[in-house]
């Protein structure tokens, strides 16, 4: 086997060398290291897991991917993407900024979705103009990054254990994430950008969820996260 490793990387350093049209260009893309910052809530940091640093979705994506790609977990609790949401993302920007990323993807809009004394959906009338900003912003960093819009993961009253507080709560708001869902793709579509679907292919599998949750994803369902936004970016 390590024969076979050392013959490998020969003839890729020997196919570098060769003074062939556009050669050297071609290897340093081969070789180039591609960022990706995962931008969302407490389900992208992987809220409910023993180990989010093993096992949170941009953890088990970067398992996935090939070493040529870094996955970087921009993930706050509580993170909405409206500007009058606290915590929200627009105070990450900085960071996501000087990551320099080439690839983004923006998984937000489950805690917009809240009411009570969070009052989040009582501002649901600026989620689409602060996602075209986010994507505009996000649009200015030095990288050019391609961006990724995500349908967010569903609430899942199926999941067992939920009590009677939780189901009355996830019913007020799985109407409201189907409309926020609707308006992500819209602005996907007009802005552009390139639109994940993890809502729909979640949706009545409560075996991915976290019992006596619904909204968080047990490990099996980040890795299902995981392998959907893979699928989407592999082609980069």
């Amino acid at each position: 086997m390590k024969s076979n490793i050392r013959v490998i990387i020969i003839g890729i350093l020997f196919w570098c060398l060769l003074p062939l049209p556009n050669n050297g260009e071609e290897c340093a893309k081969a070789m180039k290291i591609i960022k990706v910052a995962c931008i969302g809530d407490s389900i992208t940091f992987g809220a409910r897991l023993e180990d989010s640093n093993r096992f949170s979705y941009p953890a088990q994506l970067q398992v996935l991917l090939s070493e040529n790609y870094r996955v970087e977990n921009f993930g706050i609790g509580g993170c909405t993407l409206i500007r009058k949401g606290t915590p929200n993302v627009w105070t990450q920007l900085g960071k996501i900024t000087d990551s320099n990323p080439d690839i983004v993807i923006i998984c937000l809009g489950t805690n917009d979705t809240c009411g009570g004394t969070r009052a989040c959906w009582d501002h649901k009338n600026d989620f689409p103009d602060d996602y075209r900003d986010l994507i505009d912003t996000l649009r200015t960093i030095s990288s050019k990054p391609i961006i990724y819009t995500c349908a967010p993961s569903p609430m899942v009253i199926e999941t067992p254990g939920l009590d009677s507080t939780r189901i009355i709560d996830l019913k007020e708001r799985q109407p409201r994430l189907k409309e926020l869902v609707a308006i992500i793709e819209e602005v996907s579509i007009e802005k552009n950008t390139n639109f994940i679907d993890l809502n729909t292919p979640m949706a009545n599998k409560p075996e991915l969820f976290t019992e006596k949750d619904g909204v968080h994803p047990n490990k099996d369902g980040y890795l299902f996260i995981a392998e959907l936004v893979y699928k989407a970016i592999q082609k980069y």
